[in-house]
């Protein structure tokens, strides 16, 4: 089968032929309908050092995806069936360790991550721990399915946030940043202010109808002035702005992961300002798919307003130029 392959240490993928995968112990086995690319796939082809120290190649990379349930290799009782249209909750966790003990499955001590540390969606066919494998409501457009996790993402950003009410900025407009506008205005946020200096992303973000406005960078008269935060961008300027821009007593909270390290006016923020600071890493398992399948059903948030392109698998480096111009929302992949 085609698959993307992260071959070696070094900036970079190859597409290549490879054998078709078999289902382990309580695996399933999916035939890949649609994959979409994430900013974490391009750490990995940029070859970051988050990416650095979370993949050792070689690995078939990509996550969000969705595909239909070909074998099951399991004597577990299961709701799932051959024929389902199902995704990967990319956390795999397990089960042995502290936080597995206490429900917070998505931050497992032992984590393997799907598409990362073994082998993902970027192929025609897929394995998925049975444990982690998502049955989706089937009143969902499987295109959509493939794009849940970055929805689950902002979900979870937004929940945490307590968005009710409230004025909240969000820093970076990329996918994920537009799902956070998304969830928040289904949650009830008072207002909701983007911003990016990528003038495509602002205009996407404009035509979903999630932002009461977009801008290419805040103005220091809003300095201390939203109850809430969304730093998505993982950027060290908007990172700095974030913590400007929260007013005292404000909560912020982070999901956008840097490229370097990041210093903070310790004193100035977390002591003067007493800022409640959260950080997001995935998903609550299962509690945010539940919350996303929801808000997908519900019509609350509509993902074909982010989707702006369409690559077949084959077109993999032509659909990673795009998505690295900053010029698209989600990418979706057909095998």
């Amino acid at each position: 089968m085609l698959a993307v392959v992260k071959d070696k240490a070094a900036p970079g993928v190859v597409l290549k032929d490879v054998p078709k995968p078999i289902p382990q112990k309580d695996e399933v086995l999916v035939k890949v309908k649609y994959a979409s690319i994430c900013g974490t796939d391009i750490g990995i082809y940029d070859w970051i050092p988050w990416a650095a120290s979370h993949i050792h190649p070689s690995k078939i990379i990509g996550h969000e995806m969705v595909g239909e349930v070909i074998e099951i290799n399991s004597d577990k009782e299961t709701k799932i069936k051959p024929g389902d249209l199902v995704s990967s909750e990319t956390h795999i966790y397990c089960l042995n360790c502290y936080q597995c003990e206490i429900k917070n499955y998505h931050v497992c001590e032992n984590m393997q991550l799907f598409g990362i540390g073994r082998n993902g969606a970027f192929a025609e066919y897929a394995t998925i721990p049975l444990k982690t494998t998502w049955k989706n409501d089937p009143s969902i457009d499987p295109e959509v399915m493939s794009v849940q996790e970055p929805l689950g993402n902002a979900v979870n950003v937004v929940t945490k946030a307590e968005v009710k009410d409230k004025r909240v900025l969000i820093m970076g407009l990329g996918p994920t940043g537009l799902c956070a506008g998304g969830a928040a205005k289904a949650y009830g946020a008072k207002e909701i202010v983007g911003i990016n200096d990528e003038p495509y992303r602002r205009e996407l973000a404009d035509k979903t109808g999630w932002f009461d406005r977009t801008e290419e960078k805040l103005d220091p008269s809003e300095y201390n002035s939203y109850d809430v935060v969304l730093e998505m961008s993982g950027n060290r300027l908007g990172i700095e702005i974030a913590f400007e821009a929260v007013r005292i007593a404000g909560k912020l909270i982070a999901f956008g992961i840097p490229k370097e390290n990041i210093s903070v006016d310790w004193g100035k923020f977390m002591i003067n300002k007493e800022l409640s600071i959260e950080s997001v890493f995935g998903r609550q398992i299962w509690k945010t798919w539940h919350q996303t399948t929801e808000l997908l059903k519900s019509g609350k948030v509509d993902l074909k307003k982010i989707i702006t392109h369409h690559f077949p698998l084959k077109d993999f480096e032509q659909a990673m130029a795009v998505m690295k111009s900053r010029k698209a929302g989600k990418i979706v992949l057909e095998p």
